[in-house]
């Protein structure tokens, strides 16, 4: 099991993967951006194992991520987490933009949808 919430280190990510993604993550708490950030990077300790991108998605999808780990996870281009980042309204202008006009269906989709809605002053 691997708990995911306030106070949350990447070294304890690390151990409850260990290579293999837990049949259950439990989400105690508020996420920070500490704690988003020490998620993922506890995730990439662990070798990025398979079924890990479901969790990285949801990550990218919380509104309090840092915009730099915004960027690193649009950069390494992983669908399932763009679509993840595309449901994020924090998001910066130019990486909204850029995910509305994604080539890949689903990204642009969600991208559109979710900020279609959002009104900005």
């Amino acid at each position: 099991m691997l708990r995911i919430g306030r106070g949350v280190t990447r070294e304890a990510v690390r151990q409850a993967v260990g290579g293999r993604m837990p049949d259950t993550i439990v989400y105690d708490d508020v996420l920070e951006g500490v704690d988003i950030r020490e998620a993922i990077a506890g995730v990439r300790l662990a070798g990025m194992p398979e079924g890990s991108m479901p969790l990285l998605a949801w990550l990218a999808a919380h509104s309090n991520m840092p915009e730099d780990v915004q960027r690193e996870l649009f950069q390494e281009g992983n669908i399932e987490v763009l679509v993840g980042l595309a449901m994020n309204r924090s998001l910066p202008d130019d990486l909204r933009q850029a995910l509305m006009k994604h080539p890949d269906e689903d990204v642009f989709h969600h991208a559109n949808h979710v900020f279609f809605k959002v009104k900005r002053h």
